[in-house]
């Protein structure tokens, strides 16, 4: 048996995301634009198409075992796995795919914002505020795998499928963004199976001392005090913090302080001069410099935002 869904949607895009050692990575402002989603049943020994194509693929295996092979790499799929294939690499296969093995595809392109820059490392909500360039950062889809949350991917695909023949008004719309929905779900049970639901001791680090830094956001930074709290070396607290977040202690510490600085012009009526002591801050004008340089623009233009009683 043979069944083919096709679902072409005809948008061209002029750059994809970057990948890193054949990861596909979404970017957080912008989301997967299908282009097809199929199923397929081979009943002999297949083949995998040797092709090299200017779109991703997701695999996911229903039953059986699939062999894929991408810039020289050989993947095994069984029951209940996904794949995902790099948008300009060689893949193929041998003739070895078990009969009676069956699969759902995705096709899709990743759009990425022209001219800007995109940071490998989540954003913290403690640390960064709600901007535009708070969404642009890169996402990596797990390469290969299983967890629970597979299960129930079966049922979600061939909804989606059928979605895709269902005449409608912005269907493909609809159905590109539930698949984004679909792959950060499967990105977070990902994580959490290698993690094995737990946190890794450097993401423990990097909570500990957000936490520290947030109860010391009204005096400068001491890195002494800080890793006699955490009785840790001060070196090693520094490589770790960045490894999780992408960002240095001192700017962390910088960046909390701003966000406290938001919070008392949203809440308050102090002027700049008052929220600059408050924070500890001896000078306003450097205050103001450094509250310009991480938000883009005075504080005295960025109370303007917000809506005073």
């Amino acid at each position: 048996m043979h069944e083919i869904i096709e679902c072409i949607y005809f948008f061209w895009v002029r750059r994809e995301a970057s990948i890193v050692n054949g990861e596909v990575m979404l970017s957080a402002d912008r989301f997967p634009l299908v282009r097809e989603i199929g199923w397929h049943r081979v009943d002999a020994l297949y083949t995998h198409p040797d092709r090299v194509v200017e779109y991703h693929v997701f695999l996911f295996v229903v039953r059986g075992r699939m062999q894929v092979i991408e810039d020289g790499i050989t993947y095994w799929v069984s029951g209940n796995e996904h794949l995902f294939l790099k948008s300009g690499l060689h893949h193929w296969g041998e003739p070895v795919t078990e009969p009676g093995t069956e699969w759902y595809w995705i096709h899709f392109n990743l759009p990425i914002g022209e001219r800007l820059h995109y940071r490998e490392h989540a954003p913290l909500l403690k640390l960064d505020y709600l901007q535009p360039d708070h969404y642009q950062y890169l996402i990596p889809m797990p390469k290969h795998g299983s967890s629970p949350f597979h299960t129930g991917l079966e049922a979600r695909l061939k909804t989606l499928a059928a979605d895709c023949r269902s005449p409608g008004e912005h269907i493909m719309t609809h159905v590109s963004l539930r698949v984004c929905e679909l792959f950060l779900e499967l990105q977070k049970a990902m994580n959490q199976k290698d993690q094995g639901g737990q946190y890794s001791k450097t993401d423990t680090i990097a909570g500990r001392v957000i936490s520290y830094l947030m109860l010391h956001t009204e005096e400068d930074f001491d890195s002494v005090k800080l890793a006699e709290h955490m009785k840790l070396n001060y070196s090693y607290l520094s490589a770790a913090f960045k490894k999780q977040t992408g960002q240095t202690i001192v700017e962390a510490h910088t960046r909390l302080r701003m966000g406290k600085a938001i919070e008392m012009m949203r809440n308050g009526t102090l002027n700049v001069s008052e929220i600059s002591y408050g924070l500890g801050y001896r000078n306003p004008y450097y205050f103001s410099r450094v509250f310009k340089n991480v938000l883009g623009e005075s504080p005295s233009l960025y109370m303007r935002h917000f809506y005073k009683m």
